[in-house]
């Protein structure tokens, strides 16, 4: 550790460590728009000046390293006046065009200027004038006049997404950002450039002119997208609609990244791709309701001691805490023995890089917690080709499917639907609407989606990770620790008169 002093202060910092970064740990706010942690240092935007002691003229902060004895000011005077004029600078040939802006509530130009703007600006030459609105490619959309050209996308095109998309073409104040050869972005990294940019320059066209920021709530979650289990932001309103994911920063898992495909999952969670309420052949119902008729179909056949009729197909999408709700009664209070699903330990066993950085070819969130809870209760976990043999024959009169939202076992999921037999009772737990329409005459049970959960997941790498959303989008959606405890609960009542005529059902 080095002992250095900013303003005054002394403060021990690791060795080495950029400038910029242990400022702002410790409360003092160094000015910068090209610097960021995760690239390389450019010294453009001249912004980060400091006094260092010593040195007779002024540093940018961005290109120094803590060392034993550094000492530094960051408001005096003649740094301000710097910040000042090098923020003029910037906004030379801005436009003012906030209004409009998507970057609007989380600009830095907005935020510099209203800290340290020149309200008296000596610049009387008209602004040049770019290209607005233009086209990068199937993500990205670009604002010529809004660039300030501090290059972080470049940089981050160059060096972290290795897709060399982006440079900075012409000279003075023609320079400007585009892509190479008017070629299109690629890859599956781009909407990080807009992440990164200071000033809306680059804009996502999934959230362009959706909503505006600071209507938007913030909460952590943990991607669904992959193993990797990158760490995110869940912007969303009121709780009633998600409009995007950001990348959290995790030094360990995605540092400040993420891939574009895990950015679209949270499109699974809003209002036209969810069930909303508890249905039993298209007729929706109170969820007590549901339990009732679930725990009547479930209590004739344990009175029977036909529970090896029961089927559950269950996935590693779920939770450990969800993993164990579930087979804590279904396995250890049933005594059911026969539960499908996908092939986890051959999926986690083929687990690789899928694009040679983020991504991974395990598009499940907790393939290993999954299997650490069927070893834990002593699952045998059974293949889609078995269970669709055993319903077919017969074998299975009560089928639980516990499905994840999106794709994820659509194609699995729509072939059991066509070979099911008439008498089977289907029980349907899932946030998705198209799961639960593969199967019209069942019961239909609303839960949440993975950016609605609080509970814990385990990476590719083991690492045990936290949902802490906790949001709740529809009134009748519960976790599936919800539906266990109150299917545990109906079926310990006393069976009511009232409940024999849903018995029917399975005639």
């Amino acid at each position: 550790m080095a002992k250095i002093k900013i303003n005054g202060k002394e403060i021990e910092a690791e060795e080495g460590r950029n400038l910029v970064d242990v400022a702002k740990e410790n409360g003092f706010e160094i000015p910068h728009y090209c610097y960021h942690p995760g690239l390389s240092i450019a010294g453009q935007c001249r912004m980060c000046v400091v006094e260092q002691e010593g040195n007779p003229k002024l540093q940018v902060a961005c290109n120094m390293r803590c060392s034993e004895g550094l000492s530094v000011v960051t408001n005096s005077p003649k740094v301000e006046q710097v910040v000042q004029a090098n923020l003029e600078f910037h906004l030379i040939n801005h436009p003012i065009d906030c209004p409009i802006c998507d970057q609007a509530g989380e600009c830095g130009l907005q935020d510099y200027y209203m800290k340290h703007g020149k309200y008296d600006s000596q610049m009387r030459e008209h602004k040049v004038l770019k290209e607005k609105a233009v086209d990068l490619g199937d993500k990205i959309v670009l604002d010529k006049e809004r660039c300030i050209l501090c290059s972080r996308c470049v940089r981050f095109t160059n060096e972290v997404s290795k897709t060399g998309d982006l440079a900075i073409f012409n000279r003075g104040d023609r320079s400007v950002i585009g892509t190479i050869d008017d070629r299109a972005m690629t890859g599956n990294y781009q909407v990080n450039t807009v992440d990164i940019c200071p000033v809306g320059a680059l804009t996502s066209k999934d959230f362009r002119f959706e909503q505006r920021v600071w209507f938007l709530d913030s909460n952590e979650s943990v991607c669904s997208g992959c193993s990797k289990g990158c760490n995110v932001y869940v912007h969303h309103k009121n709780e009633k609609h998600i409009y995007r994911l950001k990348p959290r920063y995790n030094k360990d898992i995605n540092e400040w990244w993420m891939c574009d495909e895990g950015r679209l999952t949270y499109k699974d969670s809003n209002y036209d791709r969810r069930v909303t309420a508890s249905q039993l052949r298209n007729i929706e119902m109170p969820a007590e309701e549901a339990l009732q008729v679930w725990a009547s179909d479930l209590k004739t056949l344990l009175a029977m001691e036909q529970s090896d009729e029961i089927g559950v197909w269950l996935t590693a999408h779920e939770t450990n805490e969800s993993l164990d709700a579930i087979l804590k009664l279904f396995k250890k209070e049933f005594q059911i023995q026969k539960f499908f699903g996908p092939d986890a330990a051959q999926i986690k066993k083929e687990d690789a890089p899928a694009d040679g950085f983020l991504l991974r070819t395990d598009r499940y969130p907790n393939t290993h917690g999954f299997l650490t809870k069927l070893q834990e209760f002593g699952v045998t976990l059974r293949g889609i080709k078995d269970l669709e043999d055993q319903t077919h024959k017969g074998n299975i009169t009560h089928l639980i499917v516990i499905a994840p939202e999106g794709e994820k076992n659509a194609d699995e999921l729509q072939n059991l639907s066509l070979r099911l037999r008439p008498d089977l009772f289907v029980v349907v737990l899932s946030p998705s609407l198209s799961a639960c329409q593969l199967f019209p005459q069942g019961l239909w049970l609303p839960s949440l989606t993975h950016y609605e959960k609080t509970g814990t997941i385990f990476n590719h790498a083991g690492v045990k990770q936290t949902l802490s959303a906790g949001l709740k989008m529809f009134k009748e959606a519960h976790s599936l620790e919800f539906w266990m405890d109150g299917l545990h609960r109906v079926y310990r009542k006393p069976l009511e008169s009232k409940q024999d005529s849903k018995m029917e059902m399975r005639q």
